[in-house]
């Protein structure tokens, strides 16, 4: 019996030490749901593409500090890695499952959150740094579009052209609704230029944004 007590003690604490991945919940308080509606703040896009659901438009009232404030602040759900916590997002409202990304570490070249950038009015460019050293300029677009079996050179630009306007109203994917007007619908032949990527990393890690880059440019290319 104090064997079997011990074994079972002995699973309790490993499975209270085992590392998890990091998650941000979701604040309802936080964001506005559509466009900001001046050039206070900071305007938050993310397309799911082959995820499934309609891209969503948040606002991030006021300063950011950071790409991630940006998307905290906007009223995200985000889950970073287990090994490099929310400076490696692998999660962005809950997508991918769980069973399809299990966050242990970068996400793989084939699967990943690309993190974009984009003055109002101007064209999407891939971050050229990590999530937590970005600073967001006010009135700025921050965007986060799902990239899967694309090359470093395919990955795609948000599909919501960064230009500031009235928010339509919608619901998050998996309808869970927001206070409306986040959801929208992908602009179509549009002419849009959206811009070539100027990276495939999957995520840039703090402090090493351009090592990154080139790593995994190489991996594309190999």
């Amino acid at each position: 019996m104090r064997r079997f007590r011990s074994v079972i003690a002995a699973a309790a604490l490993a499975a209270a030490l085992a590392p998890v991945p990091a998650a941000s919940a979701v604040e309802q308080g936080k964001g506005t749901p559509g466009y900001c509606p001046d050039a206070t703040g900071v305007t938050v896009v993310v397309d799911f593409h082959e995820l499934g659901g309609d891209p969503i438009v948040r606002c991030a009232p006021g300063a950011q500090a950071s790409g991630l404030s940006a998307l905290q602040n906007a009223g995200f759900e985000l889950t970073g890695s287990q090994r490099w916590g929310m400076a490696s997002l692998c999660r962005i409202e809950g997508k991918p499952a769980p069973e399809a990304e299990a966050c242990i570490d970068t996400s793989p070249l084939t699967a990943y959150w690309g993190y974009w950038q984009a003055p109002d009015g101007g064209n999407w460019g891939f971050a050229q740094s990590g999530v937590m050293d970005s600073k967001p300029p006010a009135g700025s677009f921050e965007g986060w579009s799902f990239a899967k079996d694309k090359s470093a050179d395919a990955a795609p630009a948000p599909r919501i052209p960064p230009v500031r306007q009235a928010g339509t109203s919608g619901v998050t994917p998996g309808g869970v609704a927001w206070t409306g007007g986040e959801a929208v619908a992908p602009a179509r032949d549009s002419g849009f230029p959206w811009g070539a990527v100027l990276g495939g990393a999957a995520v840039l890690l703090v402090g090493g944004a351009a090592g990154m880059v080139a790593y995994r440019r190489k991996r594309a290319s190999g």
